[in-house]
This record gives C-alpha cells, sequence and structure tokens, in this order.
C-alpha cells in the first residue's frame, strides 16, 4: 500500500530541470530578449527619423525626438511639418518616380528594346505587390507539391530528385546566371512577370525539405481509407494532406512574400523596366539617383528621407505580421485515425 502511494507521488511530481539546463535556458532568454530590443529599437528610430527634418537630424543628431518649435513654425532647424504633416512622406509619394527606363539586348542578331517611362509609386506599388503575392504563393506551394509526390509515392525518381534538390543547395552554382538571363532572352520572355514567376515552379529550396520532412510523418492510413471511399490521388493531396499542412503554407508564404517584398535585386536583372519599391528605395540609397529635381533632389539625398521611404516598405509587413502571427505560428496538429 504504501509503494503504491509512494509511486502516485512520484507520478504527480514534475522531474526537476538541471542547473545545466536552467543556465542554459536563462542564457537563451536573456539573448533572445536583447535581440528583440535591438529589433524594436531600430523599428521606432526609423519611425522617428521618419519624423525630422534634414537640418533637425544633422543639428540634434541621430538619437533625438524630432524637435518641434510651437513658437517659430518657419524654423528651419525645427521637425514641425515633417512630424504634424509627414512632410517626408509626402515627398517620397511625389518622387517616387522613375522618369524612364530603358533595356536593350541581342536574340540573335535582332536587337530587343524595352521602354518605360514615368513610373510612379502606385505603379510600383502593384508591380511590388503582384511580385510578391504571386512570387510568394508559388514559392509556397510548389515545393509542397514536388514534396507530397517524393514522400508518398516511393519511386526510383524520387530518390533522384532528393538527390538533385540536395546538391542543389550544397554546391553553389555560380555561372547560372548569365546562362538564365540568355536562356530567358531567347524565348522571349525577359523583362515581364510572368516570365519570372516560371524561374520559381523548381519546387526546389530549403522549404522542399522542410514539406518532405512533415508529409513523411503523417500516416499512409488517410490516404488508403480515401481510395477505398473511391478518392483519387488528386483529391487525396488536395482534400486531405494539403488541409493538414495549411499552417506551414501559410507560414513559408508569410516568409517568402517578406523576402520578395524587400528583394530589389531581381527587379533590377530580371524586370529591369519593371521596378518595385524595394527597387526604388536601393536607387535613393545611391550617391547619385535619378530621383527627384533640384531642393526635392536635394532633401531626398538626406537620411530622413532614405529612412523615410525604408519605413514605407516596413510598416505594412509588420502590420501583416501582427495580424497574422497567431495563425501563421500556431503548431500543427494532426489526428483523426482510429487505431
Amino acid at each position: 500500500m504504501q509503494s503504491v502511494e509512494t509511486s502516485n507521488i512520484k507520478r504527480g511530481k514534475k522531474p526537476k530541470a538541471s542547473k545545466a539546463d536552467i543556465a542554459f535556458y536563462t542564457l537563451l532568454a536573456i539573448l533572445i530578449s536583447i535581440f528583440t530590443i535591438v529589433l524594436l529599437f531600430l523599428l521606432l528610430w526609423g519611425l522617428m527619423t521618419s519624423l525630422k527634418s534634414k537640418n533637425d537630424f544633422e543639428q540634434n543628431g541621430p538619437i533625438s525626438f524630432p524637435f518641434i518649435d510651437w513658437g517659430n513654425w518657419d524654423n528651419p532647424y525645427a521637425s514641425n511639418n515633417e512630424l504634424l504633416h509627414l512632410s517626408n512622406y509626402g515627398l517620397i509619394f511625389k518622387n517616387f518616380v522613375f522618369t524612364q527606363l530603358n533595356s536593350s539586348w541581342y536574340v540573335g542578331d535582332e536587337l530587343v528594346s524595352h521602354y518605360a517611362e514615368n513610373i510612379g509609386f502606385f505603379d510600383m506599388l502593384i508591380n511590388t505587390l503582384i511580385y510578391a503575392g504571386v512570387g510568394g504563393l508559388i514559392f509556397s506551394v510548389a515545393p509542397a507539391v514536388t514534396a507530397y509526390l517524393t514522400s508518398k509515392y516511393k519511386y526510383k525518381l524520387s530518390t533522384v530528385i532528393n538527390v538533385v534538390f540536395t546538391l542543389m543547395l550544397s554546391i553553389p552554382i555560380v555561372g547560372a546566371l548569365p546562362s538564365e538571363l540568355t536562356w530567358l532572352r531567347q524565348l522571349g520572355i525577359y523583362d515581364s512577370l510572368w516570365g519570372n514567376f516560371l524561374r520559381f515552379f523548381s519546387g526546389a529550396g530549403m522549404y522542399y525539405f522542410v514539406y518532405y520532412a512533415f508529409f513523411s510523418s503523417i500516416s499512409d492510413a488517410y490516404r488508403e481509407a480515401a481510395e477505398i471511399d473511391g478518392a483519387n490521388d488528386f483529391v487525396v493531396m488536395l482534400k486531405i494532406y494539403f488541409p493538414m499542412a495549411i499552417k506551414t503554407i501559410g507560414t513559408v508564404f508569410l516568409i517568402q512574400f517578406i523576402a520578395l517584398w524587400n528583394d530589389w535585386q531581381t527587379s533590377m536583372l530580371y524586370l529591369p523596366t519593371h521596378p518595385t519599391l524595394a527597387r526604388a528605395v536601393y536607387e535613393m540609397s545611391l550617391t547619385k539617383s535619378d530621383m527627384g529635381t533640384g531642393l526635392e533632389k536635394y532633401l531626398l539625398q538626406a537620411t530622413p528621407c532614405k529612412i523615410t521611404a525604408s519605413m514605407m516598405l516596413a510598416v505594412p509587413i509588420t502590420v501583416i505580421f501582427i495580424i497574422f502571427r497567431n495563425k501563421l505560428m500556431g503548431n500543427v496538429s494532426m489526428g483523426g485515425l482510429k487505431e
């Protein structure tokens, strides 16, 4: 009787953490807290700097609140208009314009030229939304389809695909860019959004292995039960397995959307006449920028305006993450089988 009571007491106790575990998790919590504070500080500093004038930033330093002179509204060293009227943001909206973009290349002996002019803020916003939205969807779904097929259908080709995708991640293919550009130009799909999206359909990448591990961990009994009820392979994938992976797919989509939203290199290399907002921010960071004219061009080269442009990219992404953080960061639960 005493042994039974003793076992019940032991069963109700939680195992004590060792001193090494306590020290490790304490250190980990401190490092994560410091990292979070640094990120929040940079975001708040960027927002604060975007509300300062050029003279205020240079006179009072980068680590200071915007100076407001209530007695003299025309004080050139105050940030009255920048803080209360958001004049920096208005300046960016007005001058985020590519007056002229052109790109020329040869297809055989034929010269092909693309030309665009007066591409404003809203044009670049549409390009960015299409590029990041459609691209993020492809990057999140294509690897899921490939991983599902290779994990649930054990053919020799599945092994070959796994090996090839592993090599693609392990071996840097430095010389692929020139050949890829030549290939796109020869096919006539260079400098087009849909032609650029075709590059995303490889189904490879790091998230292929994430999906592969996920689908491999799910029992095949789901598929067997559905096949008994008359479901085909397509229905099994879309209505049984993919709903289980919807949180993972959503998380990958968010990560890829953020990455593509901030991607300026692809726009310069593959979409020379379809600029995105990230590319415009990059152009502003250059010493010799083609944006703006006269005094406005001078102001656009100041740090507060450059930070303002960066904040216009960062704020929408931050809002999206805050809205969807609970849905996308939840744990994936699996169940439903009766053993």
